[in-house]
C-alpha cells in the first residue's frame, strides 16, 4: 500500500471553501481525515488499579468510543476501566469476574469534544483478584460526522 498525497489545490481553487455558513469546509474535513484517528490504548499483564495510558493531546479530538478485554476475569470483585478527560471520568467499563475469561466491551460515547492541552488517560478504577492481560483503548477521532 503507498502513501496517498492530499493536494492542497482544492483549497486554492475556491471550490468547497465557502465558510460563511459557520460550517466546516469540505477542504478542512479532508484535511482533518488526512490526519487520521488517534488510538490510546494501554496493557497490563496483572490487573491493578491505576493510570495504565495518558496522552495530552496537541489537537482538538473527540473520544469516541472504549473497548477493554480481559484474558483472566480473576476470582473475586470486577475490572472497571474508565476514561478520563482532564480527570474527570467520560465513560466505564466493568467486566465482573463472574464472566468468561477473554471478555470483551465496547462502549460507544457520546462525542465528548476536547482541544489541545487536554490529558486523556485510561485509568483501571477497580481490579478483581488475580485478574490477568488486561487490553483497553479509546478511539479518538479528528472529524465528527453528523
Amino acid at each position: 500500500m503507498t502513501v496517498k498525497t492530499l493536494k492542497q489545490n482544492l483549497g486554492e481553487t475556491g471550490a468547497y471553501t465557502d465558510r460563511s455558513s459557520g460550517h466546516d469546509n469540505l477542504y478542512d474535513v479532508a484535511v482533518a481525515l488526512a490526519a487520521g484517528e488517534l488510538p490510546l490504548s494501554g496493557r497490563q499483564d496483572t490487573v491493578a488499579t491505576g493510570i495504565i495510558a495518558s496522552i495530552l493531546l496537541d489537537t482538538d479530538k473527540i473520544i469516541k468510543k472504549l473497548r477493554i478485554k480481559v484474558g483472566t476475569t480473576g476470582s473475586a470483585d470486577s475490572t472497571t476501566v474508565q476514561v478520563l478527560k482532564n480527570a474527570v471520568s467520560q465513560g466505564e467499563l466493568t467486566i465482573a469476574n463472574t464472566e468468561a475469561d477473554g471478555t470483551a466491551k465496547a462502549l460507544t460515547i457520546a462525542d465528548v469534544a476536547c482541544v489541545a492541552g487536554d490529558l486523556i488517560e485510561l485509568s483501571v478504577s477497580a481490579a478483581p483478584t488475580a485478574g490477568a492481560n488486561l487490553v483497553a483503548s479509546v478511539q479518538l477521532a479528528s472529524v465528527l460526522v453528523e
